[in-house]
């Protein structure tokens, strides 16, 4: 399935605009000649602009040989985190916030579907209720030099965007493949949120939801160079043991379009 990027909003979603995001933005998305890199880390309603800052008890990176490694240093600020590391070695860094739960809430079955409840509300009465948990990851990828392909099947958490063409190689000519992925098993129609990061200029901030085809994957087409984050959800089971009996899975990714 092959989704177009055109128009400023189409199939706006209400429940994915309205919930915060996690994301990663480095100040550089690839060069030959850096050698560190540092990242901002927040939740925002308004890609990319920084509210909340992002805490995890998993913060890590993979170096462009795949060995599993840790930031330089972390610094938490009131509207975000930042995150420094070294670029030593030529190659693809993934970075990531690893797989991090976040808050528990209460959902209730209320005409058929399940619904999250506002803190403090009460369920109709006699509709069922349980307990979920959000389960976030952001990731980005920098390349220092030539792309190399080492971090790109690296599984982190349950919910995984897996990119077909190389995140740091995406051009408006190609456009960009990934294929979404939970536990290892394509996700088919699965809702793909796109966003791109227009800072205050837009007058309205741009946003495009599209489903992955019956192998999980997806095939975006740009209009215009430029940051993008595209964001998936989905909700499972929890875990045995988990202290909720779901889980409420998001995953995001950003990246750069150029010509």
């Amino acid at each position: 399935m092959k989704g177009m990027i055109w128009g400023l909003a189409l199939m706006l979603a209400p429940t994915a605009a309205s919930a915060h995001t996690s994301y990663l933005k480095p100040n550089s998305f690839g060069s030959a000649e850096a050698n560190a890199v540092t990242i901002e880390a927040s939740f925002t309603e308004d890609f990319l602009r920084p509210e909340i800052p992002v805490e995890s008890q998993d913060w890590h990176l993979y170096r462009p040989d795949g060995l599993r490694d840790t930031y330089d240093n972390v610094v938490v600020l009131r509207q975000m985190t930042v995150l420094e590391s070294d670029l030593t070695e030529p190659g693809t860094y993934r970075f990531t916030t690893g797989e991090r739960l976040g808050r528990t809430s209460t959902q209730a079955r209320i005409d058929g579907q399940w619904r999250p409840l506002e803190p403090g509300a009460a369920a109709p009465a006699g509709a069922p209720t349980r307990q979920s948990q959000t389960a976030t990851v952001a990731d980005v990828y920098v390349t220092k030099g030539a792309p190399s392909d080492a971090v790109l099947g690296i599984a982190v958490g349950h919910l995984a965007i897996r990119p077909l063409t190389h995140p740091s190689a995406i051009f408006l000519d190609d456009g960009f493949r990934f294929r979404v992925a939970f536990d290892g098993a394509p996700l088919a129609n699965q809702d793909v949120n796109v966003y791109r990061d227009g800072g205050i200029y837009d007058e309205t901030p741009f946003h495009q939801v599209f489903r992955t085809d019956s192998n999980g994957e997806l095939h975006l087409s740009f209009d215009r160079p430029g940051a993008y984050l595209i964001m998936t959800r989905h909700s499972a089971d929890a875990p045995a043991g988990s202290a909720t009996q779901i889980r409420s899975y998001t995953t995001s990714l950003t990246f750069e379009v150029t010509r």
